[in-house]
Protein backbone atom coordinates (compact mmCIF):
# COMPACT_ATOMS: atom_id res chain seq x y z
CA UNK A 1 0.00 0.00 0.00
CA UNK A 2 1.11 3.29 -0.72
CA UNK A 3 2.16 5.86 2.05
CA UNK A 4 3.13 9.62 0.97
CA UNK A 5 3.99 11.02 4.90
CA UNK A 6 4.26 9.37 8.33
CA UNK A 7 0.28 9.43 9.24
CA UNK A 8 -0.50 7.70 5.56
CA UNK A 9 1.95 4.95 7.00
CA UNK A 10 0.44 4.51 10.47
CA UNK A 11 -2.96 4.67 8.59
CA UNK A 12 -1.53 1.59 5.92
CA UNK A 13 -0.34 -0.23 9.28
CA UNK A 14 -3.48 0.21 11.43
CA UNK A 15 -5.69 -1.01 8.46
CA UNK A 16 -3.49 -4.34 8.11
CA UNK A 17 -1.04 -3.20 4.86
CA UNK A 18 1.49 -6.26 5.09
CA UNK A 19 4.52 -3.73 3.71
CA UNK A 20 4.55 -0.10 2.21
CA UNK A 21 5.65 1.34 -0.89
CA UNK A 22 6.82 4.86 -1.21
CA UNK A 23 6.26 6.33 -4.68
CA UNK A 24 8.28 9.02 -6.98
CA UNK A 25 4.88 10.06 -8.33
CA UNK A 26 2.95 10.48 -4.92
CA UNK A 27 6.43 12.07 -3.55
CA UNK A 28 6.70 15.30 -6.07
CA UNK A 29 3.10 15.52 -5.23
CA UNK A 30 3.49 15.82 -1.48
CA UNK A 31 6.90 17.41 -1.65
CA UNK A 32 6.98 20.16 -4.52
CA UNK A 33 2.87 19.89 -5.73
CA UNK A 34 4.69 19.11 -8.79
CA UNK A 35 4.06 16.74 -11.67
CA UNK A 36 6.30 13.08 -11.64
CA UNK A 37 8.77 14.63 -14.23
CA UNK A 38 11.99 15.15 -11.77
CA UNK A 39 10.68 17.25 -9.38
CA UNK A 40 13.09 15.87 -6.49
CA UNK A 41 16.49 15.01 -6.10
CA UNK A 42 18.58 11.50 -4.58
CA UNK A 43 18.39 13.90 -1.58
CA UNK A 44 14.83 14.95 -1.34
CA UNK A 45 13.49 11.10 -1.81
CA UNK A 46 15.65 10.10 0.77
CA UNK A 47 14.52 12.45 3.41
CA UNK A 48 11.14 11.58 2.19
CA UNK A 49 11.56 7.93 2.54
CA UNK A 50 13.34 8.96 5.74
CA UNK A 51 10.59 10.08 7.58
CA UNK A 52 8.43 7.31 6.15
CA UNK A 53 10.07 4.67 7.69
CA UNK A 54 10.69 6.44 11.31
CA UNK A 55 7.19 6.04 11.35
CA UNK A 56 6.55 2.36 10.81
CA UNK A 57 7.30 -1.10 11.58
CA UNK A 58 6.83 -2.76 7.87
CA UNK A 59 9.16 -3.34 5.54
CA UNK A 60 9.20 -0.43 3.05
CA UNK A 61 9.55 -0.75 -0.73
CA UNK A 62 10.74 2.77 -2.08
CA UNK A 63 11.03 3.96 -6.04
CA UNK A 64 14.48 5.08 -6.90
CA UNK A 65 13.62 6.20 -10.54
CA UNK A 66 16.71 6.00 -12.34
CA UNK A 67 19.20 6.10 -9.53
CA UNK A 68 19.48 9.94 -10.18
CA UNK A 69 22.46 9.51 -12.92
CA UNK A 70 25.33 7.34 -13.42
CA UNK A 71 27.33 4.55 -11.87
CA UNK A 72 28.15 6.38 -9.08
CA UNK A 73 25.43 8.43 -8.18
CA UNK A 74 23.66 4.68 -8.25
CA UNK A 75 25.92 3.16 -5.96
CA UNK A 76 24.67 6.05 -3.27
CA UNK A 77 21.27 5.68 -4.06
CA UNK A 78 21.12 1.95 -2.90
CA UNK A 79 23.17 3.29 0.23
CA UNK A 80 20.95 6.33 0.99
CA UNK A 81 17.78 4.18 0.71
CA UNK A 82 19.29 1.38 2.97
CA UNK A 83 20.26 4.09 5.30
CA UNK A 84 16.58 5.66 5.52
CA UNK A 85 15.37 2.33 6.77
CA UNK A 86 13.65 1.32 3.31
CA UNK A 87 13.99 -3.09 2.78
CA UNK A 88 13.78 -2.67 -0.93
CA UNK A 89 13.78 -0.56 -4.45
CA UNK A 90 13.42 -0.69 -7.93
CA UNK A 91 15.28 0.51 -10.39
CA UNK A 92 14.03 1.53 -14.09
CA UNK A 93 15.67 2.04 -17.45
CA UNK A 94 14.27 5.39 -18.50
CA UNK A 95 16.49 7.93 -19.83
CA UNK A 96 16.27 11.49 -18.46
CA UNK A 97 14.25 13.18 -17.61
CA UNK A 98 12.43 10.57 -16.85
CA UNK A 99 8.64 10.19 -16.08
CA UNK A 100 5.52 8.81 -14.32
CA UNK A 101 5.36 5.07 -15.78
CA UNK A 102 1.85 5.60 -17.27
CA UNK A 103 2.60 9.29 -18.84
CA UNK A 104 2.82 9.31 -22.69
CA UNK A 105 6.55 10.30 -24.26
CA UNK A 106 9.15 8.00 -21.79
CA UNK A 107 12.49 7.23 -23.42
CA UNK A 108 14.70 4.25 -22.40
CA UNK A 109 18.35 3.84 -21.81
CA UNK A 110 20.06 1.21 -23.52
CA UNK A 111 20.01 -2.72 -22.21
CA UNK A 112 23.36 -2.34 -21.72
CA UNK A 113 23.40 0.95 -19.61
CA UNK A 114 20.59 -0.62 -17.38
CA UNK A 115 22.57 -4.08 -17.01
CA UNK A 116 25.77 -1.77 -15.88
CA UNK A 117 23.49 0.23 -13.09
CA UNK A 118 21.81 -2.68 -11.84
CA UNK A 119 25.43 -4.81 -11.59
CA UNK A 120 27.01 -1.39 -9.99
CA UNK A 121 23.67 -1.45 -7.67
CA UNK A 122 24.19 -5.07 -6.12
CA UNK A 123 27.80 -4.63 -6.00
CA UNK A 124 27.22 -1.66 -3.66
CA UNK A 125 24.49 -3.10 -1.62
CA UNK A 126 25.65 -3.75 2.11
CA UNK A 127 22.57 -5.50 3.51
CA UNK A 128 22.52 -8.82 1.69
CA UNK A 129 18.42 -8.88 2.74
CA UNK A 130 17.91 -5.71 0.77
CA UNK A 131 15.72 -6.25 -2.64
CA UNK A 132 16.47 -5.13 -5.73
CA UNK A 133 13.70 -4.58 -8.60
CA UNK A 134 14.48 -4.35 -11.94
CA UNK A 135 12.22 -2.27 -13.80
CA UNK A 136 11.30 -1.95 -17.35
CA UNK A 137 8.82 0.73 -19.22
CA UNK A 138 9.53 -0.72 -22.51
CA UNK A 139 6.40 -2.07 -22.88
CA UNK A 140 5.18 1.59 -24.14
CA UNK A 141 8.05 2.34 -26.06
CA UNK A 142 9.23 -0.72 -27.67
CA UNK A 143 6.98 -3.30 -27.24
CA UNK A 144 6.30 -6.41 -24.81
CA UNK A 145 8.74 -8.48 -26.43
CA UNK A 146 11.84 -6.16 -25.66
CA UNK A 147 10.06 -5.38 -21.95
CA UNK A 148 10.42 -9.17 -21.47
CA UNK A 149 14.09 -9.56 -23.33
CA UNK A 150 14.86 -6.49 -20.70
CA UNK A 151 13.97 -8.06 -17.68
CA UNK A 152 15.77 -11.16 -18.66
CA UNK A 153 19.05 -9.07 -19.10
CA UNK A 154 18.16 -7.62 -15.80
CA UNK A 155 17.59 -10.65 -13.91
CA UNK A 156 21.01 -12.22 -15.02
CA UNK A 157 22.77 -8.29 -13.81
CA UNK A 158 21.25 -9.55 -10.42
CA UNK A 159 18.37 -7.84 -9.93
CA UNK A 160 16.02 -10.05 -6.81
CA UNK A 161 12.68 -9.15 -8.68
CA UNK A 162 11.41 -7.92 -12.07
CA UNK A 163 8.72 -5.26 -12.61
CA UNK A 164 7.09 -4.40 -16.27
CA UNK A 165 5.52 -1.12 -15.72
CA UNK A 166 2.13 -0.12 -17.59
CA UNK A 167 1.19 -3.20 -18.42
CA UNK A 168 -1.48 -2.79 -20.71
CA UNK A 169 -3.89 -5.96 -20.67
CA UNK A 170 -4.35 -9.36 -18.82
CA UNK A 171 -3.05 -11.25 -21.76
CA UNK A 172 -0.18 -9.26 -21.85
CA UNK A 173 0.69 -10.28 -18.09
CA UNK A 174 0.06 -14.02 -18.69
CA UNK A 175 2.80 -13.95 -21.37
CA UNK A 176 4.97 -12.08 -18.96
CA UNK A 177 4.31 -14.63 -16.44
CA UNK A 178 4.52 -17.94 -18.62
CA UNK A 179 8.48 -16.20 -20.59
CA UNK A 180 9.58 -14.80 -17.05
CA UNK A 181 8.32 -17.61 -13.99
CA UNK A 182 10.71 -19.66 -15.49
CA UNK A 183 13.86 -17.29 -14.40
CA UNK A 184 12.79 -18.43 -10.41
CA UNK A 185 12.48 -14.13 -9.87
CA UNK A 186 9.36 -12.61 -7.90
CA UNK A 187 6.94 -10.98 -10.71
CA UNK A 188 5.45 -7.24 -9.55
CA UNK A 189 2.51 -5.63 -10.78
CA UNK A 190 1.40 -2.20 -10.47
CA UNK A 191 -2.26 -2.19 -9.50
CA UNK A 192 -2.21 1.98 -10.04
CA UNK A 193 -5.67 3.55 -10.21
CA UNK A 194 -6.60 5.42 -13.39
CA UNK A 195 -3.09 4.15 -15.21
CA UNK A 196 -2.97 1.55 -18.21
CA UNK A 197 -2.65 -1.53 -16.59
CA UNK A 198 -6.36 -3.70 -15.99
CA UNK A 199 -8.18 -3.11 -12.66
CA UNK A 200 -8.04 -6.68 -10.60
CA UNK A 201 -8.11 -8.01 -7.73
CA UNK A 202 -4.96 -9.21 -5.17
CA UNK A 203 -6.25 -12.59 -5.66
CA UNK A 204 -6.79 -12.44 -9.95
CA UNK A 205 -3.05 -10.95 -9.63
CA UNK A 206 -1.53 -14.13 -7.65
CA UNK A 207 -3.51 -16.05 -9.80
CA UNK A 208 -2.04 -14.88 -13.19
CA UNK A 209 1.43 -15.45 -11.95
CA UNK A 210 2.30 -12.39 -9.95
CA UNK A 211 3.90 -12.70 -6.32
CA UNK A 212 3.69 -8.70 -5.08
CA UNK A 213 1.50 -5.68 -6.24
CA UNK A 214 1.79 -2.15 -5.80
CA UNK A 215 -1.30 0.87 -5.02
CA UNK A 216 1.19 3.69 -4.96
CA UNK A 217 -0.84 6.42 -5.60
CA UNK A 218 -4.24 5.75 -4.16
CA UNK A 219 -3.62 7.53 -1.04
CA UNK A 220 -2.87 10.43 -2.28
CA UNK A 221 -5.71 10.27 -4.75
CA UNK A 222 -8.43 9.62 -1.62
CA UNK A 223 -6.34 12.66 0.38
CA UNK A 224 -6.31 14.37 -2.50
CA UNK A 225 -10.36 14.34 -2.64
CA UNK A 226 -10.95 14.47 0.87
CA UNK A 227 -9.02 17.79 1.43
CA UNK A 228 -10.32 19.11 -1.71
CA UNK A 229 -13.96 18.69 -1.08
CA UNK A 230 -13.59 19.56 2.84
CA UNK A 231 -12.11 22.93 1.61
CA UNK A 232 -14.70 23.40 -1.05
CA UNK A 233 -17.49 22.45 1.39
CA UNK A 234 -15.97 25.01 3.99
CA UNK A 235 -16.25 28.32 1.80
CA UNK A 236 -19.44 27.72 0.34
CA UNK A 237 -20.67 27.23 4.12
CA UNK A 238 -19.23 30.70 4.60
CA UNK A 239 -16.59 29.89 6.37
CA UNK A 240 -18.59 27.53 9.21
CA UNK A 241 -16.70 25.08 10.50
CA UNK A 242 -19.69 23.11 11.53
CA UNK A 243 -20.45 22.04 7.64
CA UNK A 244 -17.56 20.14 7.88
CA UNK A 245 -17.94 18.16 11.05
CA UNK A 246 -19.10 15.29 9.17
CA UNK A 247 -16.06 14.99 6.94
CA UNK A 248 -12.85 15.46 8.96
CA UNK A 249 -11.57 13.15 12.26
CA UNK A 250 -12.85 14.19 15.75
CA UNK A 251 -9.92 16.23 16.74
CA UNK A 252 -9.42 13.36 20.43
CA UNK A 253 -9.41 10.64 17.83
CA UNK A 254 -6.74 11.80 15.85
CA UNK A 255 -4.45 12.62 18.93
CA UNK A 256 -5.58 8.99 20.19
CA UNK A 257 -4.13 7.77 17.20
CA UNK A 258 -0.77 9.27 17.03
CA UNK A 259 -0.40 8.68 20.66
CA UNK A 260 -0.66 11.74 22.71
CA UNK A 261 -1.69 10.04 25.82
CA UNK A 262 1.50 7.90 25.54
CA UNK A 263 3.46 10.53 25.40
CA UNK A 264 2.30 12.44 27.89
CA UNK A 265 2.74 9.70 30.32
CA UNK A 266 6.10 9.02 28.97
CA UNK A 267 6.71 12.34 29.79
CA UNK A 268 5.27 12.75 33.18
CA UNK A 269 7.54 10.24 34.37
CA UNK A 270 10.48 12.82 33.88
CA UNK A 271 8.77 15.81 35.10
CA UNK A 272 7.25 15.14 37.79
CA UNK A 273 8.28 14.71 41.38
Amino acid sequence: MGAFDAISAKLAQAAGAQALFVSGFVACGVEAGEPDMGALSQRDMFEHIRRVCRATTLPVFADADTGYGGMLDVQRTIRLWEEAGASCLHLEDQALPKKCGHFAGKQLVTRHEMVQKLRAMVAARQDPDFFIVGRTDAIAVNGLDDAIARLIAYAEAGADGLYADAVESVEQMQEISRRLKPLGKPLLFNMVTSGKSPQLTLRQVGELGFDFTLCPVEPLLAMHKAVKDMMETFFRSGGDTRAIAHLITPFETYNEFVGLHEAVERESRFTQG
